[in-house]
Parts: C-alpha cells; sequence; structure tokens
C-alpha cells in the first residue's frame, strides 16, 4: 500500500517492516523476515512496475527478522546490498558479506539466515544516496553496531528500522537485544533528534507520517532514559488492558486526542 507519495508498505511483511521506495527505479528498505519473497514481487507487478527494477536494498540493520529475504531476493532480482561496514563481516576470500553475531550468513549456500549475502556497497554517516531526491545515512549504533537510518531529505521521512518504533500515534524505543549498547543508543537517539523530520517508518508497528522529529523530542525529554526489560514486563499487564503500545514506552503524538 503507498502511504506517501512514492512510498509503499509490502502488505505480506506483517511481522518486520519492508518499504519500497519508488522512483525511476525501486528501492527496498530491509527483506523481512526469511519468508518466501514472491509477496514483495508479487506488490511490485500489482503497482505496474517489474522484479528487475528493483536496483538496491537499504539494510537498517542485520538482525534476521529484517534481512532474512535478502538473499532471496538478490537471486531474483540483482538488487545491490546497502549496509553499514559494522553489519557486515570479512569471509576467507576477502568478500564483504551480512552478518548477525558471527552465526547467519557465512557459508556459501543459498539458504536464508545460512547462507552468504554479499554487501555489494557500504555506507558510513553522512553518506547520501541518489534515489527519491536524495537519501541521507545516519547511523545510529546502538540496537546493533552498524545500525543505520536512512533519511529522505525531500519528503523528510526517517526510515528507522529497530532504533525507533510507531504505531501511527505513537513513538517509542527498542530494548535490550544480544549486541545493544546502552550508551551508544542515548547518543544515537539524542543526535537523531536533532534532524527534521516528519514520518517515522519503523522496523515494526505502522507509520507516525507527521512530526516525528517533535514527537521524538519530547519522548527523550519526558522519558531520558531507555526502557528495560523490567520495565518492559512489568507495564505489559496494563498496557494490553489499555490496548497502548507493547515496547514498553510511548509518547503521544501532539495532535492525537487518544
Amino acid at each position: 500500500m503507498e502511504i506517501s507519495s512514492g512510498i509503499h508498505m509490502i502488505p505480506s511483511a506483517k511481522w518486520s517492516r519492508v518499504y519500497l521506495i519508488v522512483d525511476d527505479t525501486l528501492t527496498l528498505v530491509d527483506s523481512g523476515l526469511p519468508l518466501p519473497t514472491n509477496g514483495i514481487l508479487k506488490y511490485i507487478r500489482s503497482i505496474g512496475r517489474q522484479p528487475d527494477e528493483l536496483k538496491r536494498i537499504l539494510i537498517t540493520h542485520s538482525h534476521p527478522d529484517h534481512v532474512g529475504g535478502t538473499l532471496s531476493l538478490v537471486r531474483k532480482t540483482g538488487a545491490e546490498i546497502i549496509a553499514h561496514r559494522s553489519e557486515t563481516k570479512r569471509d576467507s576470500g576477502n568478500t564483504l558479506s551480512l552478518g548477525y553475531t558471527g552465526a547467519f550468513g557465512s557459508a556459501p549456500i543459498s539458504i536464508p539466515l545460512i547462507g552468504r549475502t554479499v554487501v555489494n556497497m557500504t555506507v558510513a554517516d553522512g553518506d547520501t544516496l541518489s534515489p527519491h531526491g536524495g537519501i541521507r545515512v545516519i547511523h545510529t549504533p546502538g540496537h546493533t553496531r552498524g545500525s543505520v537510518c536512512f533519511l529522505l531529505e525531500e519528503s523528510k521521512i526517517l526510515f528507522t528500522g529497530d532504533t525507533i518504533f510507531s504505531d501511527g500515534k505513537h513513538i517509542s524505543r527498542s530494548v535490550q537485544f544480544p549486541g545493544y549498547d546502552r550508551d551508544s543508543y542515548i547518543r544515537s537517539l539524542k543526535r537523531l533528534s536533532e534532524f527534521e523530520f516528519e514520518g517515522v517508518f519503523g522496523g515494526h508497528g505502522m507509520p507516525l507520517l507527521r512530526d516525528g522529529s517533535d514527537v521524538l523530542r519530547q519522548l527523550l525529554h519526558t522519558y531520558p532514559d531507555p526502557p528495560t526489560w523490567i520495565d518492559f514486563f512489568r507495564g505489559a499487564p496494563a498496557r494490553i488492558r489499555r490496548s497502548l503500545p507493547v515496547t514498553g514506552e510511548y509518547h503521544l503524538h501532539p495532535h492525537s486526542h487518544s
């Protein structure tokens, strides 16, 4: 479904979000779970485009639920993979591939998660990619060492992976997973709040379409410390009763009345 001009959310990607940027060429942000990727290709055809128009897949971070479909999509479309160098590892043949904790993505076989997914281009903080009027790379370490956000500079949309989430009305932060660095995460969020953006298109949940940077700044002011797993479980029953986001915290859109 098209949720902003030229920006689509792939309907078949239910758990981890996959976004399609439609321009002269096509760009994916992440590839979702390691399930059959036919749903992504079918969606591309449904909007009158062809799979071979998919030229690049931008990786926010290399957790399996965000890169599981990458290898299959590369085989079917020839798209190049773009990621931060800290989300890669170098094999014995000096080839960079996506890597998560050293346990996945290392074998030279075509099996999702296990098969090696070669990274064609690495990016660093401040780099700008050409599609859709310019996509700025913002390195946001914390959730993982090489987590990045991608900012569409013209349309002010921020793709955040698992750095921050939205449910369409609220913004929340992630909790700790293996590889999490709390101090780096706090610094990354503070720096991210210095950018101006409207949309927050996270790796889970539903996009927030306006006032994203304002909501993030309010969240950091009201709740300076990121949530912990204790916070998450302690507040879960009340959040379920009140139908609030399950991520452990939230901050309302400034114009929301819910």
